[in-house]
Order: C-alpha cells, then sequence, then structure tokens
C-alpha cells in the first residue's frame, strides 16, 4: 500500500525532528521524560502535516502519527544519536544541574 501525500510529509519531517527535540531535551532529565517529549512531538508531526495535507480524518491521522513515532525514534537510534549530534545539542543548550544518574543495583 503507498503511502499517502501527509504521510509522506509526516515521515520527511520526522527525519529532521530528532535535533530539534534535543534542544529541548536536557542531559538530566529521565529516559522516560525524554521519550514521553518525543511522543507529544511526534504527535504533533502527525496531526499538523493531516491538517495542512487537508486529510484531517482518522485513519490518515494515526498514520501520521505512528509513523512520525517510527521514524523519530529510528532516526534518532541510527543516525543522530550515534553521530553524536543529538547528545551535543542537548549538552549544548542544557540549563544546568547534573544528569540524573539510574539506580544501581547493591
Amino acid at each position: 500500500m503507498p503511502l499517502s501525500n501527509p504521510e509522506l510529509w509526516a515521515a520527511a519531517l520526522a527525519v529532521l525532528l530528532p535535533p530539534v527535540i534535543a534542544v529541548v531535551n536536557q542531559p538530566r532529565w529521565s529516559s522516560a521524560v525524554k521519550g514521553l517529549f518525543m511522543l507529544l512531538v511526534a504527535g504533533a508531526d502527525g496531526l499538523g502535516t493531516a491538517y495542512f495535507n487537508d486529510s484531517f480524518h482518522g485513519r490518515t491521522i494515526v498514520s501520521c502519527i505512528l509513523l512520525a513515532v517510527v521514524i523519530i525514534g529510528a532516526t534518532y537510534h541510527t543516525l543522530w544519536r550515534p553521530s553524536g549530534i543529538a547528545p551535543g545539542i542537548e549538552r549544548a543548550t542544557s540549563t544546568g544541574g547534573a544528569p540524573v544518574e539510574a539506580p544501581r543495583a547493591v
């Protein structure tokens, strides 16, 4: 099944969103908070692309959001994080404070 025009726009935008997300993310935030913020951005990506392509109805909205979630996650873990770009942006735009460390087993 070929992708619709809104889905293609959502996918193209999703590839470019991880550095934008990194501007807001802080190194001291837990991975759960960072993941929740990514889901909110993916939701905005899907809703926005469906709306601006005059396809604001159920199937298109859901497919755009899900596509954005998958592509943002995949490009972050395969391109933006390994290259050091996203973590560098997070460090450069950090408001200070020590990063939260995961609890260690005793």
